[in-house]
Parts: structure tokens; C-alpha cells; sequence
């Protein structure tokens, strides 16, 4: 049995990528917000949001504290308050398109992690696939 997919954007993703004192496992390019600030992010399809580090939502003039409403996240870190905020993040792209999705990210001042593109509000909107014999990521947008 053949199983096929197509899409629309190919880039490299980095194993084992330092980004001192973390190790990302499978990290990629992103840019976020309006002004595109860039990232790169771990890749984890396991992980419930997309959580900003603080300077970034900082940069982005975001509102750090809780709102109250929003469940605490469960990180290696322990439980963190915070808010849920939808913000423009873009897939950059090597060959083909780049995509670009709304993705709902957790907003902290306690999280003290890399940027994280996590599955609910972001990976779940994109069709994706991972390449480990050439270290390549492709996706596009649904």
C-alpha cells in the first residue's frame, strides 16, 4: 500500500538544536507576530500550546499577566498562570510557500523556555511531515 501527501512548503528542521541552558529535540524557523519577530521554536506535537518566551511577548507589547480564566499549564517548569492570545505565526519556507497561521499561544512571565509550537490552535491547523533522513520539514496550511 502507497500512501501519498503533497505540500506546499519545505525547510530544514535541526535535531538536537542548544539553545543554552535547553536542547531542543526537533526545532524549526517561525516568525511571530505582525512584525515577525524570528524564532526557532521546538517542534512538539505533544505539547498542548505554543508558549512565547517572555521577552518575545514582551517585544510584542503583550500582556503578561494571568486573565484568570485560562488553566494553569503543566511544564517541566510545574504549574504556570497565564493567558491564551492569538497571534500570526509563519512557517519560513526553503522551497515552495511559507505558511502563515493563527496560532493561539500561552503568554507567561513565569515560563523561562524556549519559544514552543505546541499542537492545540497551531500544528493541529497544518498538515506536516518529518523527513529524519534528510533533516527536512514539510507542511502546509489547511
Amino acid at each position: 500500500m502507497n500512501f501519498t501527501a503533497s505540500y506546499l512548503g519545505r525547510a530544514t528542521y535541526y535535531p538536537d538544536y542548544v539553545e543554552p541552558p535547553h536542547r531542543l529535540f526537533v526545532a524549526v524557523s517561525c516568525q511571530v507576530g505582525e512584525s515577525g519577530i524570528p524564532q526557532v521554536g521546538l517542534f512538539d506535537c505533544a505539547g498542548e500550546w505554543c508558549v512565547l518566551p517572555t521577552s518575545v511577548a514582551e517585544e510584542l507589547g503583550l500582556d503578561l499577566e494571568p486573565d484568570g480564566i485560562t488553566p494553569a499549564l503543566h511544564s517541566r517548569f510545574g504549574l504556570i498562570t497565564g493567558r491564551l492570545e492569538r497571534l500570526p505565526l509563519r512557517l519560513l519556507a526553503m522551497d515552495g510557500d511559507s505558511a502563515e497561521i493563527e496560532a493561539t499561544c500561552f503568554i507567561s512571565r513565569d515560563w523561562r523556555g524556549p519559544m514552543v509550537i505546541g499542537w492545540k490552535g497551531c500544528l493541529e491547523r497544518i498538515r506536516f511531515g518529518l523527513d529524519p533522513s534528510d533533516n527536512h520539514f514539510y507542511f502546509s496550511a489547511l
